[in-house]
């Protein structure tokens, strides 16, 4: 059994595959063991649902697979919330899930349950292990199921793979024996090569066209900044730039940041209709787009990326091209002129942005000032994670990256869910410098928990929490006006975080004011461990200043 383990780490190992998240178990003995042996990162954290949300930190910073290992039985069900995450915002994870053999299944072993393509399709690829033979075939044989595993993680789109590995007793290595080498074939291990898409020849004349825009959605680990706004420049038309494309940090007059609150007055519809809308990355935050593109329905709508994950969310795509999204733009060598569409929306993003800090500088301590200020004060190159619901939301409306600092904006928009979000950001402070996490009070409560593996394994970072007493978000739907809404959907909850200092060993700070908050995060983003601001906000006032700005502009 040793050396048969031993292959299958050993390839992960020669595949580049260095970050390990282990929550402890018997049966898992022999994977953790002898992960320990090798030269990789290793981290503890003691609850799979947590562990599987801070791997998923670490590999969305890196975008490379980040390996899980956990015990037998119910801990394999509850890293299904980051694996959902993890393939639906194309993630690289490797799962290894420790089984009992197969003679202790379904006869009433304790840990045991059927784990079986537990992920169902969920994963991208899912494979069960024979059981340990020490022998040179098994050692090329685990090795092949790594290889394999591997491929179809990193395969575009991205994802997860699961790996069920049944182990008999005795469950203790024995390292005198242990030889790492064992199986290895003879290449170099660099085999597996990133695709970017095939050089391609677009067979549209934009020339007949009067006006268009540039959608650029959720794209963490793009690099395609240049080629686009170039494209942008030859084609004469507006980026549309959601806060997840990291679009809002580069300089160039033709990137629109305030195009959420545009879009809200449909009047100006026809105003801005468009002939022709090229999308690079996934989806987007912004709703009032959302309805925007469907005003817009008849026309060329062209979804660019490097895969075959057809998604259209507005249903409105009519040329799916399946390319690397520099070759796309650059096979576009011509340019257009000017027919002063691209000026009506620099005019209107000018006194947009006039009118929402207007609003915002009349008031005291709320999201937009919020906002601002951590722009104002983060670091360059900080790793700035945002939560769904509101979070996101104000970011997209408030959030511009004025001082051009490279702040990369992170969040888990694949299945858009609130749980794990804390976890997520503490596994990208791991291999982040200057993190800074903005949540709000029930995904922070969801995920209290993931806090632990700040104090077990370390870990620098600021977090401002906004607490608006529960779920703020529902007072913009429709429901908020229906009966039991407080009970059903605001969900007040009267949590009093500052115990967290003591329970969690963490930095705690409850804001009074917008100069304490000012000075506080000034404060925060020097200082070691974890930070955490709590700003309580009135969300019927945030409603109101919303509803401001929304007639303002």
């Amino acid at each position: 059994m040793t050396n048969y383990i031993g292959a299958l780490i050993d390839e992960l190992y020669l595949l580049g595959i260095k970050h390990v998240v282990i929550s402890p178990g018997s049966r898992s003995t022999p994977l953790s063991m002898i992960f320990m042996e090798g030269d990789f990162k290793t981290y503890i954290n003691i609850d799979e649902r947590s562990a599987g949300f801070f791997a998923l930190g670490i590999a969305k910073e890196l975008g490379e697979p980040v390996i899980l290992v956990c015990t037998s039985g119910t801990a394999a069900c509850n890293y299904l919330p980051a694996v959902t995450e993890a393939t639906a915002s194309k993630i690289p994870l490797i799962v290894l899930t420790s089984d009992r053999p197969h003679e202790l299944r379904n006869v009433g072993a304790p840990q045991s349950i059927n784990q079986n393509n537990i992920y169902n399709n969920f994963v991208k690829h899912y494979e069960e292990l024979a059981l340990p033979k020490d022998d040179e075939l098994y050692y090329r044989y685990a090795r092949t199921v790594i290889d394999r595993s591997y491929s179809m993680a990193m395969a575009l789109p991205k994802g997860v793979v699961h790996i069920n590995v049944p182990l008999r007793d005795p469950l203790v290595p024995e390292f005198d024996k242990l030889d790492f080498t064992l199986g290895r074939r003879k290449h170099t291990y660099n085999f597996f090569e990133s695709y970017n898409g095939n050089d391609y020849n677009l067979d549209v004349d934009f020339s007949k066209y009067q006006s268009g825009i540039i959608i650029c959605g959720v794209d963490i680990n793009q690099n395609y900044f240049d080629e686009v706004i170039a494209l942008s420049e030859k084609l004469k038309v507006p980026i549309l730039a959601d806060p997840i494309s990291n679009f809002r940090s580069r300089l160039s007059k033709n990137i629109i940041y305030t195009y959420d609150s545009i879009l809200k007055n449909e009047e100006i519809y026809s105003e801005l209709q468009v002939d022709y809308i090229i999308h690079f990355g996934d989806i987007f935050v912004s709703k009032p787009l959302n309805k925007f593109i469907r005003y817009n329905d008849n026309v060329r709508y062209i979804k660019v990326a490097p895969d075959f994950n057809y998604v259209s969310s507005t249903l409105s795509i009519t040329d799916y091209i399946v390319a690397g999204e520099q070759s796309f733009c650059n096979s576009i060598n011509y340019e257009l002129k000017d027919c002063g569409y691209l000026d009506k929306w620099i005019n209107l993003q000018s006194k947009y942005t006039k009118n929402i800090d207007d609003v915002v500088k009349e008031e005291a301590i709320v999201e937009g000032n919020i906002i601002k200020t951590m722009e104002k004060s983060m670091k360059e190159d900080t790793r700035f994670f945002v939560a769904n619901s509101m979070s996101i939301r104000n970011v997209d409306s408030y959030f511009r990256d004025k001082y051009k600092k490279n702040i990369k904006i992170l969040c888990n928009r694949g299945a858009n869910g609130i749980d794990g979000i804390v976890s997520s950001a503490l596994g990208v402070a791991q291999v982040a410098d200057n993190t800074v996490l903005l949540i709000g009070d029930l995904s922070f409560y969801h995920d209290l928990n993931g806090l632990l593996v700040s104090q077990m394994e370390g870990a620098d970072i600021v977090i401002v929490l906004i607490n608006n007493g529960g779920g703020g978000i529902f007072r913009y739907l429709p429901q908020s006006q229906e009966r039991n809404f407080e009970y059903l959907f605001l969900t007040k909850h009267g949590i009093d975080f500052s115990g967290l200092a003591t329970l969690y060993n963490i930095n705690y700070r409850l804001i009074n004011d917008y100069e304490d908050f000012e000075i506080s995060f000034k404060k925060a983003i020097e200082s070691k461990g974890v930070n955490l601001l709590e700003v309580m906000i009135d969300s019927q006032e945030s409603k109101r200043i919303h509803k401001m700005i929304t007639e303002k502009c």
